[in-house]
């Protein structure tokens, strides 16, 4: 009925939507062991199909904030999405494959070149995509979980291929394995045993506003949800805690109208320290996404993002010519922050990490400060799979850097995340609210 080229296809697009499932909301992270098992042979047919449809199907809501939100045409919106699953799938399993070609298709050496590219297309080109990659899913397996704590989400990536790989190394690379694999499950089952976390004595209150995207890209309607914001924040100040975080960009106004426009939230800051994103124009009229630190009614510090959207905060010089044909990429392009910040709060500091800044290992682990607050507007994705993914990126980053980990998000899900990477406590997508925690 199928010719092997097509079985061999098949087989790949099956490999693929597994992969799909394990970074999708649904969660099933454990089907990414079945998913390279069945994915990862010496046949380009099988291995190209297995991560463009792996990419396609994990990556398509980003046509969400294309169409939806940046008002860019489905005919030039849709290609644009399948050159990057086409970009993204050679890059990462096609130089893989030609790489293991070159080496005989050796089954042990596949893990280390498969991972060596996840490591390349985290930084290379334009700053890097490091999404969708396999160790992220150790989060979820506990005593393998450490391994995130031991190395970084690449060593569990190297972790995951060797277990799921482990049946078709030959008699030496099978030792190796076990002799890696067997000191991470020691690791991992003291770790365990022994975890404790710090108690910090810190009562945290989380405002999510759940602002939809349609709206705030309305100017006028954004306006009138001022009082409503400006009402949660007077809640969560009366329930008497010692910080109040806000998402990313979470007011109707930029930094500089703060002391006209934000007098109220000036006021409030007099009462209990607060966390807040803004957009600030500067005096060259350079616009910059940042976080700001408001105590005693004035701005105490700032700390401007430094990892830039490629296609969404800034576009890069070759892509320049696009903006004729993509509205808002003839925006001003946002600028960068120049270096990391952390607040101080009493006894203990808070570094605030923006958006898709959660998504590089060792950037966050740039951040010295005791807490970790991560704000962030994922109306955007619009509740699907890309919200989830970008939560369970922090979960990883909690695990890698051993804190507590805050997510502040617009729309949710929002929540805290434990030195261990569980979600101790969230309010859900699609909700308004404030989160109150002791920790």
């Amino acid at each position: 009925m199928f010719s092997p080229r097509h079985k061999e296809i098949l087989k790949g697009l099956l490999a693929g939507f597994l992969f799909y499932l394990s970074f999708s909301k649904f969660n099933l992270y454990f089907l990414i062991f079945p998913a390279l098992i069945i994915g990862v042979r010496r046949n380009f047919l099988r291995l190209f199909s297995f991560g463009f449809s792996a990419f396609l199907l994990s990556l398509f809501w980003i046509r969400i904030p294309l169409i939806d939100y940046g008002n860019v045409s489905p005919l030039i919106a849709y290609p644009a999405l399948i050159f990057l699953i086409f970009f993204l799938s050679f890059y990462q399993f096609g130089l893989t494959y030609l790489l293991w070609k070159k080496l005989k298709f050796n089954f042990f050496a596949f893990p280390f070149l498969y991972t060596l590219f996840e490591i390349l297309r985290s930084y290379i080109p334009y700053g890097g995509f490091p999404w969708l990659l396999l160790g992220v899913n150790l989060v979820d397996i506990p005593l393998l979980r450490y391994t995130l704590t031991a190395g970084t989400v690449f060593l569990g990536s190297l972790v995951i291929l060797l277990i799921s790989l482990f049946p078709f190394f030959s008699k030496k690379g099978k030792i190796f394995t076990l002799a890696f694999i067997t000191p991470l499950l020691i690791y991992g089952f003291m770790k365990e045993r022994s975890h404790r976390n710090n108690e910090y004595g810190l009562k945290v209150a989380i405002v999510q506003p759940f602002i939809p995207q349609d709206i705030k890209l309305n100017r006028e309607l954004f306006e009138l949800t001022y009082g409503e914001i400006i009402n949660l924040v007077k809640e969560a100040v009366e329930k008497e805690p010692d910080l109040v975080i806000l998402p990313e960009s979470a007011f109707p106004f930029y930094l500089g109208d703060l002391e006209e426009k934000g007098k109220e939230l000036l006021e409030l800051s007099k009462k209990v320290p607060i966390i807040v994103g803004f957009i600030e124009i500067d005096e060259g009229f350079k616009p910059y996404n940042i976080v700001i630190f408001l105590k005693n009614g004035k701005v105490m510090d700032k700390y401007r993002k430094i990892k830039l959207v490629p296609f969404g905060e800034y576009t890069p010089l070759p892509f320049k010519f696009l903006s004729n044909y993509v509205p808002y990429l003839g925006f001003e392009d946002y600028n960068r922050g120049k270096e990391v910040k952390c607040f101080q709060l009493n006894r203990f500091s808070v570094g605030t990490p923006i958006c898709f800044e959660v998504a590089y290992p060792f950037f966050v682990k740039s951040f010295k400060c005791d807490i970790i607050a991560v704000l962030t507007n994922d109306a955007w994705f619009r509740g699907s799979d890309g919200t989830y993914q970008h939560l369970k990126l922090a979960r990883v980053r909690a695990i890698e850097n051993e804190k507590f980990f805050l997510w502040i998000n617009n729309t949710g899900p929002s929540g805290v995340i434990s030195p261990q990477g569980e979600l101790i406590k969230s309010i859900n997508y699609g909700k308004r609210g404030i989160l109150l925690l002791s920790f």
